[in-house]
């Protein structure tokens, strides 16, 4: 029988996942750092002690170390919101979840089929930014109606999305182009946005940006994200059309009630187009500043929808008698895919203890009159 060994590589993989340095791991399992990067760095190989201790704080399953990556998982591109408060160590431990959300995706490509990714074939880097929009919109066929879900929109179009991020305080939207054996696939992590569709639906439009300006070769330099994503979701005509008012903030709140998309961007889409001069477009800032709605504007408590892609994969292979929640994770561990219950949720948008192990196993005293 073949002896397993551990996989330096994989200690690494999931230290990273954790977000944590070897400083930390050092000084939560008490292993000395230096011994932790040569494990990494499969000089030598960890005490069985050590590997439980390294599998505990890490909270990686310990058959995960000993086994090794069967699917090579390219990261192309990556764009991450500068602004973004988030430490790094834990920016890079999205590299990492990103990656294995595209091997989830992977293997129930091998029970459903997911759209295949649909990216603009009319585009050329030379064109204005206006018409880059404009062209995105006829690809789609989305004529000039209002574009108010962008995670249905984005999902329809083969990119997957992940919800896993919502709920951390400060997180910011995260976006990758992977490939696997050379087909391609762009991955977008949520930010924090608090559910509103207004916010999500601008924080997908943006993510999109990156996506268009990548296909394109456009340095980030040379394409404004904020002037596509506006012209994107708000069309120049439409806009036109709906704003009563350019001047009274009232014709803006009515602006966002059909397009979902925040004040803020409809008037910096406004003045963009002429509609209001840079004097009239600082009063309207500021007067939703007095308002205060900087923190939350009116029609932000609007929910968004939340990515289904392999939420519904799981369900349809349940209803579908394909898997149960035991067969999942035994058929993934196959896979090499070996993660604790918890942590499949998050990567799929499942209900918590959707997968977790049952807790409410009765325990029998051993010393019990009624077991003799």
């Amino acid at each position: 029988m073949k002896k397993e060994l551990f996989n330096g590589k994989r200690l690494k993989i999931a230290r990273v996942y954790r977000g944590k340095t070897i400083d930390q791991v050092s000084k939560e399992t008490n292993i000395n750092k230096k011994d932790i990067l040569a494990f990494e760095e499969n000089k030598y190989k960890p005490t069985v002690e050590n590997a439980l201790k390294l599998s505990n704080v890490l909270h990686f399953p310990r058959d995960y170390f000993y086994r090794n990556e069967n699917i090579k998982v390219n990261v192309e591109s990556v764009h991450f919101n500068p602004q973004s408060t988030i430490q790094r160590n834990e920016e890079i431990s999205y590299r990492e979840k990103l990656v294995m959300i595209h091997k989830l995706y992977l293997f129930f490509e091998n029970y459903i089929q997911f759209p295949e990714l649909q990216l603009p074939d009319n585009l050329n880097k030379n064109l204005p930014m206006e018409e880059l929009a404009d062209r995105c919109r006829e690809f789609y066929e989305l004529g000039e109606e209002p574009l108010i879900n962008m995670v249905s929109f984005m999902e329809a179009i083969g990119v997957v999305i992940t919800d896993m991020n919502i709920d951390r305080r400060g997180a910011s939207p995260y976006s990758q182009k992977q490939s696997i054996d050379g087909k391609e696939k762009y991955i977008v992590s949520l930010g924090h946005d608090k559910n509103s569709l207004a916010l999500r639906n601008y924080d997908l439009a943006y993510e999109f940006s990156f996506i268009i300006s990548n296909e394109l070769n456009i340095p980030a330099k040379r394409f404004n994200k904020d002037d596509f994503a506006s012209a994107l979701l708000l069309p120049r005509n439409k806009l036109i059309e709906e704003l009563d008012n350019p001047n009274e903030l009232e014709s803006y709140l009515e602006v966002k009630s059909k397009f979902m998309v925040p004040l803020t961007i409809i008037l910096y889409r406004s003045y963009a187009l002429g509609l209001i001069n840079y004097k009239k477009y600082n009063y309207l800032m500021n007067e939703i500043s007095k308002n205060g709605w900087h923190k939350e504007e009116p029609l932000d408590n609007v929910k968004a929808t939340h990515p289904t892609c392999l939420r519904k994969a799981y369900k349809l292979l349940l209803d579908n008698n394909i898997v149960s929640k035991n067969t999942l994770m035994e058929k993934l561990y196959n896979e090499n895919m070996i993660l604790y219950g918890d942590d499949l949720e998050k990567l799929m948008g499942l209900k918590e203890g959707s997968l977790a192990a049952k807790k409410d196993v009765k325990v029998l005293s051993f010393n019990n009159k009624n077991n003799k």
